[in-house]
């Protein structure tokens, strides 16, 4: 019997073995990080990227890009904001619409950034043993949940089950 329940379960347990490699990932990062003395979360160079890529880049905008909720993107610029890494104001426009610009610290940062994400690719490729196979079955899980959730295949099931 394998000692690793997670891995025993297989494709069933899908969910919790991709949040497992994630959540390894992402802890790995924050060490080097740590030691690299940057205050940082390794996701918020996707929202440096956007904001950089696109001045006064609204919140809403990016959660589209990123397919991150409205409020999980307030949470994460509301922290950059606080570290230094952008600055809000509302658009002149639209005054319910919160805009995002780089600061200078983060102008400043950002070649670091690219470089630590080329790497971070690099690295990616070789833990993967350069077999990127995994982005299609990726995709086309990501594409079969957006016509219908896991929550509600399983329960449309359930209900012809007890018909």
């Amino acid at each position: 019997m394998n000692d690793d329940l997670v891995q025993e379960l297989g494709y069933a347990n899908l969910d919790t073995r991709l949040k497992r490699i994630s959540d390894k990932i992402a802890h790995s990062l924050r060490a080097m990080y740590r030691e690299l003395d940057i205050e940082t979360e390794p996701n918020w160079y996707l929202v440096l990227w956007i904001v950089q890529a696109q001045p006064e880049v609204s919140v809403m905008e990016i959660a589209q890009r990123l397919r991150f909720t409205h409020q999980s993107v307030i949470t994460m610029t509301n922290k950059m904001i606080t570290k230094g890494y952008l600055t809000s104001e509302k658009d002149l426009v639209d005054k319910r619409k919160t805009i995002f610009k780089l600061t200078k610290k983060a102008e400043q940062m950002m070649p670091l950034f690219t470089r630590i994400w080329e790497i971070g690719k690099e690295v990616m490729l070789d833990l993967l043993d350069q077999d990127t196979a995994i982005m299609t079955h990726l995709d086309k899980l990501e594409s079969n949940l957006s016509k219908a959730s896991f929550g509600e295949r399983i329960a449309d099931k359930l209900k012809l089950e007890n018909l």
